[in-house]
């Protein structure tokens, strides 16, 4: 039951404490309990979608040769008992969420309804599957922002879809270039990609958010003014951390688990490192919010 909640996935919920961090509000006690309330709604959330999502997708698992030893696919856990997991995980995640406040509420409902759109249609049409992925992402973002009610930055929206899509898409040329002949039977969008497409979507997903982000330092930097001069330095780490993720992908395969190549990578690690540290000087040594 444990490994059907997929938790190392929460990883991705951290995304939360996103505008916390940047709305100035990490010492502040209410804020700091309502977006650690939000991160574990979010939690629920998720695994009640990874539940749905093994449970529609148990049969061509089995085609797999690392997702054949999910809980469902490999017979440890019974559909029945993994439906009603899911039930109770979603309305945990609810309840959670309505108690936060309303506009979180409704985040919460945007993602578990556009997640299990992608479960039962979306993840089989091209190009969609990706941008549904990468909705998800941007609502994590959003909804840290209605958790603490503070106002977030469109850049920087922007910039967490185009990232959320480069590794979605990065995913996708890691899956097809690995399970080759059984593209059909595990993910069957996979055979309307092609190396070259996702290479293209790729690189044109990695310069999109190298820019986004560029363009919200920019933009705080001018309404803050010499406050925040510290923030164009995040800049280098940015470009360094999506970089030399795109080369572990190319040259070993990295990019079917993203969340693995991140903490096995000590220059990856070292810029995701000096990343938090720049920005956190740049915000709490003076200036506006985000």
């Amino acid at each position: 039951m444990l490994r059907l909640l997929r938790p190392r996935q929460w990883i991705k919920n951290l995304l939360l404490f996103a505008a916390l961090v940047f709305a100035k509000q990490l010492f502040v006690a209410h804020s700091v309990a309502l977006a650690g309330l939000a991160f574990v709604a979010f939690c629920l959330a998720s695994s009640s979608v990874y539940v749905v999502n093994d449970l529609v997708d148990a049969e061509r698992d089995r085609e797999h040769p690392e997702k054949r030893n999910r809980p469902i696919a490999s017979g440890a856990v019974a559909p029945g008992a993994a439906a009603g997991l899911a039930a109770v995980l979603t309305l945990a995640a609810l309840v959670t969420a309505f108690a936060i406040g309303r506009g979180f509420g409704a985040a919460v409902v945007v993602y578990l309804g556009l997640s299990h759109f992608y479960s039962l249609a979306g993840k089989n049409v091209v190009v969609l599957d990706v941008m549904l992925v990468a909705a998800g992402f941007v609502i994590r973002a959003v909804a840290g922002a209605l958790a603490i009610h503070v106002p977030y930055s469109d850049w920087f929206v922007l910039c967490t879809l185009f990232l959320a899509m480069f590794i979605a898409f990065s995913k996708r040329r890691a899956e097809l270039v690995a399970i080759e002949d059984g593209v059909a039977r595990s993910r069957p969008v996979l055979a309307l990609y092609s190396e070259r497409s996702l290479a293209a979507f790729t690189a044109a997903s990695m310069a999109a958010a190298i820019i986004s982000y560029s363009l919200y330092v920019q933009d705080v930097h001018e309404r803050a003014g010499d406050a925040q001069k510290l923030l164009p330095f995040t800049v280098p780490f940015v470009i360094f951390v999506i970089f030399r993720y795109h080369l572990l992908v190319e040259s070993g395969g990295a990019g079917e688990k993203p969340e693995e190549a991140v903490f096995q990578d000590r220059a990856l690690l070292a810029s995701l490192a000096g990343f938090v540290a720049v920005a956190l000087a740049a915000f709490y040594w003076g200036g506006s919010a985000w």
